[in-house]
């Protein structure tokens, strides 16, 4: 049996857990809230020739996928239907229809067409569609919100570009604990945080042997890719500053109510990107995460570091010789 491992501070164990879910989404969306990465992903139909359908059905995807087609295309496209033919999709047992507009809902009703609501994500699905239409504010015209949107079974399923298979989440996992404890001041804040001396040395030599054996420490390749400074420290990948350990360990509503208390060098640690993820990409995986810090992951959001800073150096040189042209 395997050693067990001294635990982590609980505020930075479920932080490097939650890597491996997907974002929370609200019932007025089709996606599941906080799914694991290897759940069933939601594939739209304009996406599907990006796939191989006999690879995703043998191998690809964990548990399964589910593909999302529009009323239009199912019912007035026929190029659309010779594509369901060809890739073996099927309505009702590996493919839904997904209503978002009102007008789709009354042009392609579907009680009308004797559909039902797909309520399970496991094929064959034995559901026809989802709806997910929001209130007009005209009387008659109120939300329509069917399929997937019980208690038990919110949402049918993950954004197939935040997939990652089981093993690649374990991996992710490593990678990034490691990344805490090449903050500069890690033994420092994980002792503050209730760990022994020695349960630091032993988690963190267990956790880098780990990934040595999982070549997830080529420190070379993390420099190169804005994860770690040439000191081998972690960093922010879009300023490049030095991350305190530290900042793993504030509670994200106890910081909101006394950021007063708290040092203002320290700011909330969130999940970068540096390549965004994209369907058919699966860029959740290692050396493509990094930790950096909240206020300029609001700069990134979803277009990952190395796309935003394209962006900045595009303002950046629009803005000389804005200042160059307006000196003349």
């Amino acid at each position: 049996m395997a050693k067990r491992l001294p635990k982590l501070p609980p505020l930075l164990q479920s932080k490097i857990y939650k890597t491996g879910q997907t974002r929370s989404a609200n019932d007025d969306v089709i996606f599941q809230n906080r799914a694991n990465r290897n759940g069933t992903v939601l594939i739209p139909f304009e996406s599907i020739d990006l796939f191989d359908i006999s690879v995703l059905t043998s191998q690809k995807f964990e548990s399964g996928f589910i593909v999302i087609m529009s009323p239009e295309d199912y019912y007035s496209n026929p190029d659309a239907l010779i594509t369901m033919k060809a890739k073996k999709l099927k309505l009702g047992v590996n493919t839904i229809l997904f209503y978002e507009t009102r007008s789709q809902w009354n042009n392609f009703n579907p009680y009308k067409n004797k559909l039902s609501v797909a309520e399970k994500r496991a094929v064959p699905i034995d559901g026809h569609f989802v709806a997910r239409i929001v209130s007009s504010g005209i009387k008659g015209e109120e939300k329509i919100i069917l399929g997937f949107n019980t208690s038990n079974c919110k949402g049918a399923g993950i954004r197939v570009a935040e997939y990652a298979p089981l093993s690649t989440i374990k991996s992710c996992h490593l990678q990034l604990e490691y990344l805490f404890w090449l903050c500069y001041d890690s033994d420092e804040v994980a002792l503050n945080a209730g760990m022994t001396e020695s349960d630091i040395e032993n988690r963190k030599a267990a956790i880098i042997t780990a990934c040595n054996n999982q070549k997830l420490s080529n420190t070379d390749r993390l420099y190169k890719t804005r994860i770690i400074d040439n000191v081998k420290n972690t960093i922010c990948p879009l300023c490049l500053k030095k991350l305190s350990a530290g900042a793993f360990m504030i509670n994200f509503f106890e910081s909101s109510e006394k950021s007063s208390d708290i040092d203002k060098e320290i700011s909330q640690i969130n999940l970068f990107y540096i390549n965004q993820l994209k369907i058919g990409e699966f860029n959740h995986s290692p050396y493509n995460l990094a930790w950096g810090h909240q206020s300029c992951n609001m700069i990134c959001k979803e277009t990952g570091v190395i796309e935003t800073i394209k962006w900045m150096k595009e303002v950046v040189v629009n803005t000389i010789i804005f200042n160059k042209d307006s000196s003349n």
